[in-house]
């Protein structure tokens, strides 16, 4: 029988464009079959709170832990990682993030084992591809509104034709961009959604987006603080578009159901703890008959094709999703990122999640996890200083 014989954890750092470096922790499980191995990652360790893991010490505990299982077993792992790692009920947990590499790499494993894609062992693809709505980061300072202006110019030209705003601290700006946006392309390109992020009471929130709904917009996100159900009721009782939400638990889930408090789920990978997890979201969502996205901690090209064969597998994710992390980034770490044609996602072929580590591209980002290279504002808003150079596929190749 194939078992698991050691964790391997690799710290890498990447820059994303302009911006700041994001710590990730690449996941390897390795057997006693020789080229069989998992990979997943631990994404964006910079997402809020400040500190770090110690990776030695958790590639020992979590060695520990798997060593002897089979692939396979991935309720095994789940109820294992659950026990030692369990759910915090706080969208920015780091171990959410050490339970999704962990699992990602299981799922990898367990279909590689099989010779199957792990969108089949999901239960089959849906669709081949899914729209991608593009980030456009918030408005902090003046220069901030021209900016992102020629970042959509840019991104359209490639295919992009959906976009996700964020908004919540210079309102001002946040108007002014969104109006000088739609001037310049109209009904050319669809804003996906507003994102608050939490940042303002629900009151708050309303009134801007009363103050900007002619300007036009899918839906609005996170309209109230962190677990204000009465405040996303509030929201959507009020709002004239759809709200939604990140789900990053069970009881949050079932909290978010029982007062009808959304209209869409945002599930993320990586902010629920992985695949496994997030099938029990999806379930949840269909069973109440919310509809879903797939969201984003903006991944590397591993932590994004996890995110790719989720969104391909799932009936109820009918709205364009976030994950974009690899055109963010600088640099990736494996043979053959992610591709994004046309402003939509594939699905990676190959068998697992059709990921391959490049020993070459891992060594150029290999360090220690740091916070040496980012500021606090910056960590949460993410604001690139200058365009990144154009490295998706424009929307001819699809045809």
């Amino acid at each position: 029988m194939v078992a698991i014989t050691r964790v391997r954890l690799t710290p890498v750092n990447t820059p994303r464009h302009g911006s700041i470096t994001c710590g990730h922790v690449l996941v390897e499980l390795l057997t006693d079959v020789d080229g069989l191995v998992g990979v997943g990652e631990m994404s964006d360790f910079q997402h809020l709170p400040r500190y770090h893991v110690d990776v030695p010490d958790l590639e020992g505990s979590l060695t520990e832990l798997l060593a002897g299982l089979a692939p396979g077993q991935i309720t095994e792992v789940e109820r294992r990682l659950e026990s030692n790692f369990p759910q915090a009920g706080y969208i920015y947990d780091k171990s959410r993030t050490i339970k999704c590499g962990v699992d990602v790499a299981m799922w990898d494993l367990t279909a590689k084992h099989l010779g199957v894609r792990v969108v089949d062992l999901l239960g089959g693809a849906m669709r081949d591809e899914v729209p991608i709505a593009y980030p456009v980061f918030r408005q902090q300072r003046e220069s901030d509104v021209e900016r992102n202006l020629a970042m959509v110019d840019r991104r359209v030209a490639e295919g992009f034709d959906h976009f996700r705003v964020y908004v919540g601290r210079r309102l001002d700006l946040d108007e002014r961009f969104l109006r000088a946006v739609r001037d310049a392309h109209g009904d050319a390109i669809v804003i996906k959604s507003l994102d608050f992020s939490n940042l303002l009471d629900p009151r708050a929130a309303c009134r801007f987006v009363d103050r900007v709904a002619d300007v036009g917009f899918d839906l609005v996100e996170s309209p109230a603080p962190h677990h204000d159900v009465r405040g996303l009721v509030y929201a959507r009782d009020r709002l004239p578009v759809p709200v939604s939400e990140h789900v990053y638990g069970f009881r949050w889930a079932l909290d978010l159901v029982a007062a009808d408090a959304v209209d869409v789920f945002n599930v993320s990978v990586i902010a629920i703890g992985g695949i496994t997890p997030a099938r029990r979201i999806f379930a949840i969502a269909e069973a109440a008959g919310k509809t879903c996205l797939v969201g984003t901690t903006q991944e590397l090209s591993i932590g994004t094709a996890a995110a790719a064969h989720v969104a391909m597998a799932m009936p109820s994710v009918t709205w364009p999703s976030d994950p974009v992390g690899p055109l963010l980034y600088t640099r990736d770490v494996v043979r053959d990122p992610v591709r994004y044609v046309g402003g939509r996602l594939r699905v990676p072929t190959g068998p697992g999640l059709g990921m391959t580590l490049d020993p070459e591209r891992v060594a150029v980002s290999a360090g220690p996890l740091t916070w040496a290279r980012t500021d606090a504002t910056d960590v949460v808003d993410r604001a690139p200083a200058e365009l990144p150079d154009v490295v998706a596929e424009p929307a001819r190749a699809a045809r």
